[in-house]
């Protein structure tokens, strides 16, 4: 069961990549009198989340365990890392594909039957998104832009619990859209690097979690959530790698 979820989320993963490819050769045509290149950026940030459903999910694990404590309240923030690239189609429009690992993640401990015994849970997003920019204000060095679209996110987490002669894993995987708006500052460097620094919103959750090959559900019945979504920001390098 879980090797025939993986090979669904690879060709899922697979086919936003090349419609991504597709969409940015389709835009990335010679246009008359425009100047086209191509740049690619790295990053690291830091974001939001809304895990409700989760956090629940790690009270209740928690609970079979009397006194024990997670390291946090619950997951409302993580750490955040990737890089893409952008076509210019213009001196003010670019089309953006980029790929990112969200982090997000709690632990806990307690005794038990005179015994330690610590739980992990671990419910990462791997994502690819494509959309559309645009430059609005244009003083070198200095640019001011606006990027949005919609992305793919994957997740294979895992809730593990361990003590002695104890060593559970339970599997959580889950994928599903989500979309994007993007402030973007970028501030010249050199002839072709730019410092760059981002801020905006990301919508992004699955109602498909399963582990063990079973949809999980809250207690209401209702599908169970992972989600990613909340204001965002990150801060990188752009490089400009080509131009005609």
């Amino acid at each position: 069961m879980l090797g025939g979820s993986m090979s669904v989320f690879r060709f899922r993963i697979t086919w936003i990549f090349l419609c991504a490819l597709a969409l940015c050769g389709a835009t990335s045509a010679p246009a008359a009198g425009r100047t086209r290149h191509v740049t690619v950026h790295a990053f690291g940030g830091y974001q939001k989340y809304d895990m409700a459903d989760v956090n629940e999910a790690m009270r209740t694990t928690l609970q079979a365990y009397p006194g024990s404590r997670a390291d946090k309240d619950k997951i409302g923030s993580g750490a955040g890392y990737g890089g893409g690239f952008r076509i210019w189609i213009g001196n003010r429009v670019f089309v953006p594909l980029e790929f990112q690992r969200l982090v997000a993640s709690n632990s806990g401990s307690g005794p038990y039957a005179g015994q330690a015994y610590t739980v992990n849970l671990n419910v990462p997003a791997v994502t690819l998104t494509t959309g559309a920019g645009y430059v609005f204000l244009d003083r070198r060095p200095l640019r001011l832009a606006f990027s949005g679209g919609t992305g793919y996110y994957v997740c294979t987490g895992a809730i593990v619990t361990r003590g002695p002669g104890l060593n559970d894993r339970s599997d959580l995987e889950g994928s599903g859209f989500g979309f994007h708006g993007m402030g973007i500052v970028l501030t010249r460097l050199s002839g072709r690097v730019d410092l760059e620094l981002d801020g905006g919103y990301r919508f992004a959750r699955t109602t498909d979690i399963t582990s063990g090959g079973q949809r999980i559900r809250k207690s209401d019945g209702s599908l169970a959530q992972i989600d990613w979504s909340g204001i965002t920001g990150r801060a990188g390098l752009s490089v400009r790698v080509s131009n005609d």
